[in-house]
């Protein structure tokens, strides 16, 4: 049984796989998980210095989003095919996607009449209309319904509260605590549910409930800190056993 100082030493020790070098012709899905994969690391680099400087409340929301971004790329990463790994990527980008078009229309009041509205909404259109049938929610007959929303969403007339409601009814975004759910089972779930309880008293934390424990400067007691840096333990094993694949370029 490590203690807390040896977690930390291990966590400290952990050595990131160089990233490949990138020269715009990757294949997208396999991008994005590198770059995931960069970002968890980057956070566990934040989580240390965190700690080190006793700023254990921060360390607490930086090891969540630690957690986020490590589920995000399991989800994508751990699957049996690379047909598999697409469909899942394909989910997520068009999950993403989704929340940057409802973005765009929820804070623009012009009605996409503003022209940098109106080319983001299209930017954001052009990456949404490959992938957004992987998440339609009435996937009967899935490519004919989705091509009758883009003639209802498509088109810069009309109130953005309109072209909301279509996208909010029409589409399932994948949501972060089923990344969580699949993370601990492609882990085999070794952490016996703790990823998900953990993002729990995370969000609780991060929304700003003061009556949650750790919540007020310095209540963050030693139970609590031991709790977040057996979870990037957890995600550091989960890297150091995790094998990424090369970059593939694109077909031209």
């Amino acid at each position: 049984m490590f203690g807390v100082d040896s977690k930390i030493q291990i966590i400290r020790d952990f050595l990131p796989i160089t990233n490949p070098h990138f020269n715009g012709d990757e294949n997208a899905c396999g991008y994005i998980i590198w770059k995931l994969y960069n970002r968890v690391c980057e956070a566990i680099k934040s989580f240390v210095a965190l700690l080190d400087n006793s700023r254990y409340y921060d360390a607490f929301v930086i090891a969540g989003h630690a957690l986020e971004n490590c589920a995000m790329l399991s989800y994508m990463k751990d699957n049996d095919t690379e047909a598999k790994q697409l469909e899942k990527y394909n989910k997520y980008l068009a999950g993403a996607a989704v929340g940057r078009l409802l973005a765009i229309l929820d804070m623009d009041k012009s009605n996409l009449a503003n022209e940098h509205a109106w080319n983001a909404y299209v930017a954001v259109l052009k990456i949404f209309y490959p992938v957004e049938a992987s998440i339609i929610k009435d996937n009967k007959n899935a490519i004919e319904k989705h091509e009758a929303i883009m003639k209802v969403i498509n088109f810069r007339g009309g109130l953005n509260t309109e072209k909301s409601e279509t996208i909010r009814n029409s589409y399932r975004r994948p949501i972060l605590e089923n990344y969580i759910t699949s993370f601990s089972k492609n882990f085999g779930n070794i952490d016996d549910g703790e990823f998900s309880r953990y993002y729990m008293k995370y969000c609780d934390l991060k929304h700003g409930n003061m009556l949650s424990p750790g919540a007020l400067a310095g209540d963050i007691d030693d139970e609590t800190i031991d709790c977040f840096v057996d979870l990037i333990l957890g995600i550091v094993v989960y890297l150091d056993k995790s094998k990424l694949n090369p970059i593939k370029t694109s077909v031209k």
